[in-house]
């Protein structure tokens, strides 16, 4: 929030020109404060309650990043998997092809030929 403002104080600073004083602005930010009223109290009344975070809650970020992460992995190899089968199977197909035409072709030679020497 401290950074927006003083980002948006260096935008807007001076006549509509981009000046930025950083020096300045950096004091100005990270100027020390006086805590909200009754900041001390609610500190220690949470300290003295016994409050604790469930291990399990203070990693569900972690673990569905890791999920998410895992899962955009397999995903991607997956993909490059099917990839490479499909250029395999083209592969394969065009061999087919040419095979076929060059049967075909070899008996159109071999027809022209007989009509060549029978004539």
């Amino acid at each position: 929030m401290v950074a927006s403002a003083v980002a948006g104080e260096a935008l807007t600073a001076g006549n509509g020109n981009f000046t930025m004083n950083l020096e300045d602005q950096l004091r100005d930010a990270l100027r020390r404060r006086n805590p909200s009223v009754g900041f001390a109290e609610r500190v220690a009344a949470r300290a003295h309650s016994g409050y604790r975070v469930d291990p399990v809650r203070r990693f569900r970020g972690l673990w569905t990043a890791s999920a998410v992460a895992l899962a955009a992995v397999v995903m991607f190899a997956a993909t490059l998997l099917w990839r490479r089968a499909q250029e395999e199977r083209a592969g394969h197909e065009a061999v087919l092809a040419l095979r076929i035409a060059s049967e075909k072709l070899n008996q159109v030679r071999s027809e022209v030929l007989w009509h060549t020497e029978n004539q």
